[in-house]
């Protein structure tokens, strides 16, 4: 038989602390910046009310997976699927990582 991997995860609301954690850790040092959490979708972006398609990152539960989304503000975007909740936490974190690295190189 074939190794099939389902999504348990069904709320994002359970790791909320983590979410909230994450976002302190990489962008405490940046004003501007928010990280709201739902059930099916966290994002973490920049809110300074000066660009219409703000830079962020997401993470969204779809039907059968896990999306996460990463905008740099101007031209870069970057997408990754997978029905792996611990894969798409890992991915998530890096993503939030790039964005905090973007926001402080363009802070100045």
């Amino acid at each position: 038989m074939a190794d099939i991997t389902h999504m348990t995860k069904t709320s994002l609301n359970d790791d909320k602390i983590r979410f909230i954690n994450l976002h302190k850790s990489f962008f405490s040092e940046l004003k501007n910046t928010s990280c709201d959490v739902f059930e099916n979708k966290v994002s973490i972006y920049e809110n300074s009310n000066q660009d219409l398609d703000p830079a962020c990152v997401e993470l969204k539960i779809t039907d059968d997976s896990y999306q996460i989304y990463f905008w740099d503000g101007y031209s870069l975007a970057d997408k990754h699927s997978t029905d792996n909740y611990d894969e798409a936490l890992s991915k998530f974190k890096k993503f939030a990582k790039r964005l905090s690295k973007n926001l402080r190189r363009f802070s100045d």
